[in-house]
C-alpha cells in the first residue's frame, strides 16, 4: 500500500473538520479571509482526538468538559461494563432503574422509570454510541454494554444534541472500538470474580489480520456466564402459578465481526463493515428487599423478579474518502433489531394478585444515516463540517398477563431528518470562534392502551439548537474555553395503566452555558481543567407518580475539577471533583415542590487515583471515588414503605489491583472493587418494597494473553 493505514488515519483526523448549518454557505468567503493560523499543537506525548464532536479536536482544544480513556487506561481499569467504567468520571453517578449513567445532576434515564418508559417511550437523557451508532434505550439495563477490544471510551459532560442529536439532552457515552489490522494480531482473557459468594466468568478473544493486501478482518468475542451477585429468593406462595426458572443465572454474548477495505489502488478510500450481536438472559436489575443490610435479598414477596431476555443485532456501514488535503467526506448507515423482554414475578402486594405475573416483551426496528463533508484551510486554520442524518424506527411493546390480558401495549413510529454542522474559525493566532449546531425535524406518532383505553398522540416538531463557542490559547499550554449550546428530549404521552388517565407531556429543553480553563504542565505529561457550568431547563420532563409532567424551569449549575500528572517514570496519579446544586425554580403542576432538589443531582463527588510501577514487572493501583447523599424523587419526600428513605447516594468506594507481566504477550492482574464492602444504595423506589444498589466487595483475577 502507497500510504500505510495508520497514516491515512492520521491525515483524516487533521483534516476532520464537523458541523454548523452555515459551513457550506460561509466556507468560501472564511478561507478568503486572511487570518492568522492557529497556535501550534501543544507538545504533548500523546495526542487525544475526541471523537464525540466530530471535529478532529484534541481533548486539550475542546472547549467541552470531557473525560478520554484510551484502550491502555481501560485495559489497566478492573470494570467489566461502561457504566462500571464511566462511573470513575467527576460529577457522574449511576442509578436509576437498573442502572444508567446520571451526568451532571441529570437524570441519565429520562423521566421514564420501570415499565413507565415502555408505556411512555420516553427518551434517555445519555446516550451511549458505540462506533457512531447509537443503542436503544429500553428502561432498564438490558443490555450490558461491555469494554472488551476498546480503543477508546469518552464521557461528554453536558448536553450533546447539536451533535449526537436524540437521547443527548444530559451527555453522550461515545466508544470507539478497535478497527482490523493489516498486521496479525490477537489477544485472550480469561476472568473470574466473586461478589457475595456469587461467581462470574468471562472469556473473550479477538483475531485480526489482513485477508488480501486491501482487506482486513477482526472478529471479537466477550462472552460471561455465572450467577448474579443478589440472591434471587422464590417464596411464591401465589397458587396456581408455577415459577420455576432460575433467576440468579446470567448469560451475555457480546460478538462483533468487522471487515475494513482500504484499496491499495485508491489509498484515500477506507470503507468498514461491521456485524453486531449482543444478548442478555438472566436478572437485569440490582435491586434488593428495602431495609436490606447488605445481606443482598431479593424476596419474590417483596421485589420484582425481572428476567430478561434480550437480542440486538446490527449491521453498520462507515466509510470516508479523502479528496485532497481540505475536504473529506465520511458516510454512516445502520440498520439494528432490538428484541427486548422480560418476565416480571411478584407475589406482591396480595399473594392472589396474579396480574403481577406478566410478560412484557418490546421490538425495536432503526434505520439510520448520516453523511459529513469536513473543510479545513491549512493555510487559515479554518476547520468546519456540514452533515445531514435521518433516522427511522419502530418500536411496538406489549405485555400480557400469564392469564392473557393486556396490561398495556403500544406502538411508536419516528423519523428524524437533520442538517447539523460547526465551523472552527482563528480570528488569531490565540483567538478562535466556534458557531454551529442542529436543525431537526422529529416526526413521533404514539399510541398506548392498556385493553381497555386507547389514546394517541402526533409530537411533530422541528428542533433548532445553535451552539457557540469561544477558545483562547494563552501560549501552548493554557486554554480558555466559552461554550453556550442548546439541547431537547422530544414531547409524548403516556398511560397510567390502572386506571388509564394519560400524562401529555411536553418536549424539554436546556439551555447551557459553560466556561473552561485547561492547562499542560510537567513537560506534557500533566495536566489540569476546571469546569464552570450553568444548565438551565424548560419544561425538565420528570415522573409524577404514575405519570410524567413536566417542570416549567429549572437549573442546574455547579463546577468540575480534574488534574493528572506523572510522578517520574514509574508511577501516575488522577483527582477530579465536582460541586452542583440542581433545584425545581417554577413547577405549576405541583407548585409544592419548587425549591426542591432535582432527583440524582448529587451535591458533590471527589474522586483520587494512583498507579505506581513497582518493578518492570509489578504493577499496583488504586482509586476511590466519594458520591454525596442525594433525592430520588421529584418529591423530596420520604417513602411510604418501613426502610425507605428518600435519600439515596452518601458511599465511598475503594478499588486497589495489581498485575505481574511475565513478558510482552502474557499478563496476569488480581483486584478487589468496593475494598471495604460498602452497601451502596442507588435508588430507592419511591411507594415500593424494593432498592436499587451497587454491588458488594468484589473480588477478581483475569489472565491475558496477546499474539
Amino acid at each position: 500500500m502507497s500510504v500505510s493505514l495508520a497514516s491515512r488515519r492520521t491525515l483524516r483526523e487533521l483534516c476532520h473538520p464537523v458541523p454548523t448549518t452555515l459551513a457550506l454557505a460561509i466556507q468560501g468567503a472564511l478561507f478568503a479571509t486572511p487570518v492568522f493560523a492557529q497556535t501550534p499543537a501543544v507538545p504533548e506525548l500523546t495526542t487525544v482526538t475526541v471523537m464525540g464532536e466530530k471535529m478532529g479536536r484534541s481533548e486539550h482544544n475542546s472547549v467541552s468538559a470531557v473525560t478520554v480513556f484510551t484502550a491502555e487506561e481501560v485495559a489497566a481499569k478492573d470494570k467489566g461494563t461502561v457504566l462500571d467504567l464511566v462511573s470513575e468520571v467527576p460529577n457522574v453517578t449511576i442509578g436509576e432503574f437498573g442502572g444508567v449513567a446520571n451526568i451532571r445532576g441529570s437524570n441519565g434515564a429520562g423521566p421514564g422509570f420501570s415499565s413507565l418508559v415502555w408505556r411512555g417511550a420516553t427518551r434517555a437523557r445519555t446516550a451511549i454510541i458505540i462506533d457512531g451508532v447509537s443503542q436503544v434505550w429500553t428502561g432498564g439495563n438490558l443490555l450490558s454494554n461491555g469494554v472488551w477490544d476498546v480503543e477508546q471510551v469518552e464521557v461528554l459532560r453536558g448536553p450533546q444534541s447539536t451533535m449526537q442529536g436524540r437521547s443527548a439532552v444530559g451527555g453522550a457515552v461515545v466508544l470507539k472500538t478497535k478497527d482490523p489490522s493489516f498486521k496479525p494480531e490477537g489477544a485472550l482473557r480469561l476472568g473470574l470474580q466473586e461478589a457475595n459468594g456469587k461467581l462470574l466468568n468471562q472469556a473473550a478473544g479477538v483475531v485480526s489480520g489482513p485477508l488480501s493486501d486491501s482487506l482486513a478482518y477482526r472478529l471479537s468475542a466477550d462472552l460471561t456466564r455465572g450467577d448474579h451477585f443478589i440472591d434471587y429468593v422464590d417464596n411464591n406462595t401465589n397458587a396456581g402459578v408455577n415459577y420455576s426458572s432460575d433467576p440468579d443465572k446470567v448469560v451475555r454474548n457480546d460478538i462483533k465481526t468487522k471487515l475494513l477495505w482500504a484499496p491499495k489502488s485508491n489509498p484515500d478510500l477506507i470503507s468498514r463493515l461491521d456485524l453486531q450481536h449482543q444478548s442478555q438472559k438472566g436478572p437485569y436489575l440490582n435491586q434488593v428487599n428495602v431495609g436490606d443490610d447488605g445481606n443482598y435479598i431479593a424476596s419474590m414477596d417483596r421485589v420484582n423478579h425481572r428476567i430478561g431476555d434480550t437480542r440486538m443485532n446490527a449491521v453498520v456501514s462507515n466509510t470516508s474518502y479523502q479528496f485532497n488535503a481540505n475536504r473529506s467526506v465520511d458516510v454512516l448507515l445502520s440498520a439494528s433489531r432490538l428484541d427486548a423482554g422480560f418476565t416480571h414475578n411478584q407475589t406482591a402486594p396480595a399473594a392472589t394478585n396474579t396480574n403481577n405475573y406478566f410478560n412484557a416483551n418490546s421490538k425495536q426496528d432503526g434505520l439510520g444515516l448520516e453523511a459529513r463533508l469536513n473543510l479545513a484551510s491549512p493555510t487559515s486554520g479554518v476547520k468546519s463540517m456540514v452533515g445531514v442524518s435521518h433516522f427511522k424506527d419502530d418500536l411496538t411493546v406489549l405485555a400480557r398477563t400469564y392469564a392473557g390480558a393486556i396490561r398495556y401495549a403500544g406502538d411508536t413510529h419516528t423519523t428524524a431528518t437533520s442538517l447539523f454542522g460547526e465551523v472552527d474559525y482563528p480570528l488569531s493566532k490565540h483567538l478562535a470562534l466556534i458557531a454551529g449546531g442542529r436543525v431537526e425535524r422529529e416526526s413521533q406518532d404514539r399510541s398506548i392502551t392498556n385493553g381497555t383505553v386507547t389514546r394517541t398522540r402526533d409530537a411533530s416538531k422541528t428542533y433548532v439548537l445553535p451552539r457557540f463557542g469561544v477558545r483562547y490559547q494563552l501560549g501552548a499550554q493554557t486554554v480558555f474555553g466559552l461554550n453556550l449550546r442548546k439541547g431537547y428530549n422530544p414531547a409524548g404521552i403516556s398511560m397510567d395503566i390502572n386506571d388509564g388517565n394519560i400524562s401529555i407531556y411536553e418536549a424539554e429543553y436546556v439551555t447551557a452555558f459553560e466556561a473552561s480553563v485547561k492547562q499542560r504542565f510537567n513537560g506534557g505529561k500533566g495536566s489540569w481543567s476546571v469546569n464552570l457550568f450553568n444548565n438551565g431547563f424548560k419544561d425538565y420532563q420528570v415522573r409524577n407518580g404514575a405519570l410524567i409532567s413536566n417542570v416549567d424551569e429549572a437549573t442546574i449549575r455547579g463546577i468540575e475539577f480534574e488534574v493528572s500528572s506523572d510522578l517520574g517514570s514509574a508511577t501516575h496519579v488522577y483527582a477530579n471533583a465536582s460541586i452542583q446544586s440542581g433545584e425545581v425554580d417554577r413547577f405549576t403542576a405541583n407548585t409544592a415542590y419548587v425549591g426542591n432538589k432535582l432527583p440524582y443531582a448529587a451535591p458533590h463527588t471527589f474522586g483520587v487515583g494512583v498507579t505506581h510501577r513497582l518493578t518492570p514487572q509489578w504493577t499496583l493501583g488504586a482509586h476511590a471515588k466519594h458520591v454525596a447523599a442525594y433525592h430520588v424523587d421529584i418529591s423530596n419526600a420520604a417513602g411510604t414503605i418501613a426502610g425507605q428513605r428518600a435519600q439515596a447516594g452518601d458511599y465511598t468506594l475503594v478499588d486497589v489491583s495489581a498485575s505481574y507481566a511475565f513478558n510482552k504477550q502474557a499478563s496476569v492482574r488480581a483486584y478487589v472493587n468496593n475494598l471495604f464492602d460498602e452497601y451502596v444504595v442507588n435508588t430507592y423506589f419511591q411507594g415500593t418494597t424494593s432498592q436499587d444498589v451497587r454491588a458488594p466487595r468484589t473480588i477478581g483475577v483475569r489472565f491475558d494473553y496477546r499474539f
